[in-house]
């Protein structure tokens, strides 16, 4: 018997969460369930696609994750399973979701979910629900081993399933420019598709000023020089650092502030970050962050 970990946009306000968990210990008793998240902002699927990302490879090989962020849910978007490089399993719709896992980890074979076998008995007139029709249910039949993934129905091709389109980072000696993809939800600090390696090849070093700009849709909303540091106690307190994250991608914060909130400064594929080194061509260098009037 595997683990299964659950993730929605759904929150706990209502019995969503519990009717999925009630589903999956139908399946059997002594399943072992976890939540990964049910905060996701509705209908963002990028952003359920990005907590994947940041949360699967610590979870043992075999664990069953179930994300259900599903604003086509009723539409003839498909329902899968995939098997990722990593050794994991993903069951969710085919919508986005597993954009981050092909790209940074993986995907070995996305199955699409046969709903006349891998459905709850009597759900076929509910068309707003697979969360917990199918995607619980699936995912607590293949944890348990009821299933395997050959019986969770017929093969695709991992070419063919949906992605979010990302652009990828341009890199050159002394400047980057990538993509906020995501917020630190409780501290707000950006996260960016920027890695250490990126950084490294850039000839970044710990301890530069980098002048930092953030942008959507070509609209100024921070540009500032940034010093380069370790973590949060490098600078004082409310001061702007670029740092390395947990996942180790470049992230830029306020130290005990929001960096999000500050400067009303949102994530996702439109809204781009370009580093650069302090007083270079095409910079102009500042003492002090610089807020712009939006």
């Amino acid at each position: 018997m595997e683990l299964l970990v659950l993730q929605s946009d759904f929150g706990l306000n209502d019995g969503a969460v519990s009717a999925m968990h009630g589903v999956c210990k139908g399946v059997h008793k002594n399943l072992d369930i976890h939540d990964l998240t049910h905060g996701i902002t509705p209908f963002q699927v990028f952003e359920g696609s990005y907590r994947l990302f940041q949360t699967v490879k610590y979870w043992p090989k075999g664990t069953v994750f179930v994300s259900v962020v599903d604003p086509g849910v009723g539409t003839p978007r498909k329902s899968v399973v995939a098997e990722t490089k990593t050794g994991h399993y993903i069951v969710t719709p085919d919508n986005g979701t597993l954009t981050h896992i092909k790209k940074e980890y993986g995907i070995t074979a996305v199955r699409e979910i046969d709903e006349s076998v891998n459905r709850i008995d009597n759900s076929g007139d509910s068309h707003t629900f697979h969360g917990r029709d199918v995607y619980a249910y699936t995912g607590a039949r293949l944890a348990s081993g009821v299933i395997t993934f050959e019986n969770v129905g017929p093969l695709l091709k991992v070419e063919d399933i949906a992605e979010i389109s990302i652009k990828t980072p341009e890199v050159s000696t002394g400047q980057i420019e990538g993509t906020v993809e995501i917020a630190d939800v409780r501290f707000g600090h950006l996260w960016t598709n920027i890695s250490k390696e990126m950084f490294e090849k850039a000839g970044f070093s710990l301890t530069s000023e980098l002048e930092a700009t953030v942008a959507h849709k070509g609209k100024m909303y921070y540009k500032g020089v940034i010093p380069y540091v370790r973590s949060f106690g490098s600078v004082e307190i409310g001061k702007p650092l670029i740092y390395i994250n947990s996942l180790l991608k470049a992230a830029v914060g306020l130290n005990e502030k929001s960096f999000a909130e500050t400067y009303k400064i949102g994530t996702g594929p439109e809204w781009s970050i370009t580093f650069r080194v302090a007083g270079s061509e095409g910079g102009r260098s500042m003492q002090t962050d610089e807020k712009i009037e939006i």
